[in-house]
């Protein structure tokens, strides 16, 4: 073995891989993308390692059934070396459901498999508001008749076939797929609600694919093969060796399982060291480079785009926070001012539409937010602070009489009554009432004509504390409910930003239309400076040619927790919950 494989091998007894699973977009800081990062593993050779849903985000695993579909099995014969055939991902096929990256399928048959759209999901069907199922089908509501519904099937608006349906009875509607008929509908009907606009309540719904696909042995998917496919799993493995070097960022699974290997600041972990090994971990920005060896300035920028960790509204695309280097020519340290981060709020609109009516300063018609140390807050004005946006969707939940919704910092909404066309509803902190309203969906409310507000004066501004919009009064044969959309609400505990204040490395110069800080004294930079409570900065010098360079890089220790950063090994686990579970709340 020469001196650099002798290297190598020092190196790589010492490190660990930051894993990252991709359950929303593929990961690119350019693209603004979302990641979820997955459990550190040890990369020596010899080491056997299973990532599945207990220590993976990126598998699917059914919370509901408490079972995990997919397993990826790594065995390392040398260092970072996974030779061919040594990288096993499997997908297990479980009463005819089944998991394949990351998401969940329904089993046709054998190979055969179509994508569970939506599992045990519940929605309200309004006549002449139909369910769109995709491929030109659509579930639509014909009638009511007592307490049962006629339901109907349709392709391209025309019939496909009809039921009638008792409340509380279970369905499913098939579709002629390949020549055979496969269920692609399935639920219960919960409610009948008999008022001047029909609607039904489906619960249990599980809604498949009309597209499904076809997985054959041979079959490629990146740098794996399917070597296997039975009535009970599907088999990968990998064609060509996986090699893995300290720095590199390797992809295991395409769009799905990524790895990322740590360099020399990390330490080593296994699962069998004592957990108080490691204490937390670096997630880095980009690498900036500049030259040292002339005499012009140099700098460097970053913003969400080249440091992930910074805060991005992937919704209304923009961030808000910038991280500045400026040096002088020629010397090693950062000049007073040379080092500074700024966040400029940006102004979004309610999601409510009868939010923009609201006409109290800082929220007049929307709300300021910006990113502080890579989190989400709202932003009061200059030296009043910011605060955590706790709830802010369009989300519908539907209440019945009685019910409780949990708001968060000790706040809840409670229906207390519902009449006709009216609802009662109160506000309380710690279970004692703060505020009490009643809203006439269309005639009266607080604001507009069906929202709720609860004010309340923090820091010397008066801001919408919780607003919801009462959407419906939905009367049925038993308890009525209401549904609910855009809860919108604010912590009441501001965190406060003086001009003056330090910190980490750096005080702050302004408050206000911005919140920047800046080094008042010179610093020496090195492998790791604090910048913020939160960011840090490192830097490694490189002589090439007899010309100096320095790389800075951003960087953000994270879980400090032991527990959530190691695989858990104790029977007892807590289940990762899908993507797609998470937001149907299976």
């Amino acid at each position: 073995m020469d001196n650099s494989n002798n290297k190598f091998k020092k190196f790589i007894n010492f490190y660990i891989i930051f894993f990252i699973s991709i359950a929303l977009v593929a990961i690119d800081p350019a693209k603004s993308a979302i990641d979820q990062r997955g459990p550190l593993i040890n990369i020596s050779a010899g080491e056997y390692v299973i990532l599945n849903g207990e220590n993976c985000p990126g598998f699917y695993y059914s919370t509901s059934t408490g079972t995990y579909y997919e397993s990826l099995e790594l065995y390392f014969s040398e260092d970072g070396l996974i030779e061919t055939g040594n990288a096993t991902y499997t997908s297990k096929v479980i009463s005819g459901s089944t998991g394949f990256f990351g998401k969940k399928y329904k089993v046709f048959e054998d190979g055969l498999i179509t994508e569970n759209l939506v599992s045990y999901g519940s929605r309200d069907l309004q006549q002449g508001n139909d369910y769109d199922l995709g491929n030109g089908y659509r579930l639509v509501l014909l009638g009511i008749n007592d307490e049962s519904a006629l339901l109907e099937l349709q392709k391209d608006f025309l019939p496909v076939t009809s039921k009638s349906v008792d409340e509380g009875s279970k369905f499913n509607f098939t579709a002629t797929i390949n020549g055979n008929k496969y269920v692609i509908l399935e639920g219960t009907l919960d409610r009948v609600f008999n008022s001047k606009d029909p609607v039904v309540s489906l619960v249990s719904v599980n809604q498949y694919s009309t597209a499904p696909i076809e997985i054959k042995v041979g079959d490629q998917y990146g740098n794996f093969e399917v070597t296997e496919v039975t009535d009970d799993k599907i088999e990968l493995k990998n064609r060509v060796p996986i090699r893995m070097n300290p720095g590199d960022y390797v992809t295991i699974l395409e769009n799905l399982i990524d790895f990322r290997v740590a360099d020399n600041v990390y330490k080593a972990c296994s699962y069998n060291m004592t957990k108080d090994v490691i204490n937390s971990y670096k997630i880095k920005g980009a690498s900036l480079t500049v030259n040292r060896s002339d005499s012009s300035p140099d700098s460097c920028v970053w913003t969400a785009d080249s440091f992930g960790m910074l805060y991005y509204d992937l919704e209304n695309d923009f961030s808000t926070e910038r991280l500045e280097l400026n040096l002088d020519d020629e010397i090693d340290w950062i000049p007073e001012g040379g080092l500074v981060y700024e966040s400029s709020p940006v102004r979004v609109p309610y999601k409510n539409p009868e939010m923009k009516d609201y006409g109290e300063n800082a929220y007049n018609g929307g709300y300021s937010v910006l990113g502080w140390d890579g989190e989400k807050y709202a932003y009061l004005g200059d030296n009043q602070g910011i605060v955590n946006i706790l709830m802010d969707d369009d989300n519908d939940r539907r209440l019945y009489s009685g019910e409780e919704w949990d708001l968060g910092e000790g706040y809840t909404l409670r229906v207390d009554d519902i009449k006709s066309d009216r609802v009662y509803l109160t506000v309380l902190r710690n279970n004692v009432a703060v505020y009490s309203s009643i809203i006439s969906p269309g005639n009266s409310a607080d604001i507009g004509t069906h929202t709720l507000l609860y004010r309340k004066n923090v820091n010397g501004v008066e801001i919408p504390l919780f607003s919801v919009y009462v959407d419906n009064v939905l009367e049925g044969s038993g308890n009525s409910c209401v549904s609910l959309k855009y809860p919108l609400h604010f912590s009441e505990s501001p965190l406060e930003i003086n001009v003056g204040e330090t910190f980490g490395s750096l005080t702050v110069v302004e408050t206000y239309p911005n919140i920047r800080l800046e080094n008042k004294n010179t610093l020496n930079f090195g492998s790791d400076l604090k910048v913020t409570e939160e960011i840090h900065l490192g830097s490694f010098e490189k002589t090439t040619g007899g010309k100096l360079s320095v790389t800075f890089f951003p960087f953000m220790n994270k879980v400090e927790k032991v527990d959530s950063v190691l695989p858990t090994t104790t029977q007892r686990s807590i289940p990762v919950m899908s993507l797609e579970e998470y937001l149907i709340g299976n």
